[in-house]
């Protein structure tokens, strides 16, 4: 898989801090905007913030990425967050899956990690793959619409999507994933590519989307 950071807010801690104080004082978020706040300052708020659960805050703090070659498999257990994050997935009604579409003449597909060291396994698996590949070739050949050709298409099969997000539901959604047990390898890592792209842009987010 291959994960981009397209763009996100500017300054995460000075949107936590405007909106936060908003809450509290007797001044308006324009003339919190406007005040100096030190690094540290907003750092301790920001702390307070997320410790104490006053999480709506967070929201104003979004993020968009651009998410290539992952499983449907994994779209599926992603779009399950759909209140928390938004979606638009490249079609497979209109966007072919013929053999001619890859250099590698098959339609991409991710190979899990138990299967992909144990080689008959792989072999098993590829296979299948390739008579999934055949059996849509033969189905657009006679004239079915790749909207219903695409129902031989397994669940490994690859897609690419572009997901946004707010920093409160990149919380939730991380926490449910990555840090609580029996989530999937596969949405794992992506969270885990997502976080490490986030917190090289701000980095004062780490102690809080602790690694797996």
């Amino acid at each position: 898989m291959e994960i981009k950071l397209v763009s996100m807010s500017d300054n995460y801690l000075k949107n936590i801090w405007v909106a936060a104080r908003t809450c509290y004082s007797p001044l308006s978020p324009v003339e919190l905007s406007e005040q100096g706040a030190t690094n540290e300052e907003m750092l301790r708020l920001a702390n307070h913030i997320i410790t104490s659960k006053h999480s709506s805050v967070l929201e104003h703090c979004h993020m968009t990425f651009a998410v290539k070659n992952v499983s449907r498999t994994l779209l599926a257990q992603y779009s399950r967050h759909r209140v928390a994050v938004s979606l638009s997935v490249q079609s497979q009604r209109y966007v072919s899956e013929q053999s001619n579409k890859n250099p590698g003449g098959i339609f991409d597909f991710v190979i899990p990690v138990s299967i992909e060291k144990n080689p008959e396994a792989k072999k098993v698996y590829s296979e299948f793959m390739q008579a999934c590949q055949a059996k849509y070739d033969e189905l657009t050949a006679l004239g079915v619409k790749k909207e219903d050709a695409r129902f031989v298409l397994p669940g490994g099969a690859g897609t690419n999507f572009v997901t946004s997000l707010n920093l409160r539901s990149f919380f939730d959604v991380y926490t449910k994933r990555v840090i609580t047990p029996g989530a999937q390898w596969e949405i794992k890592e992506m969270l885990v590519q997502m976080r490490a792209l986030l917190v090289a842009k701000e980095p004062w987010l780490a102690q809080y989307l602790p690694e797996k």
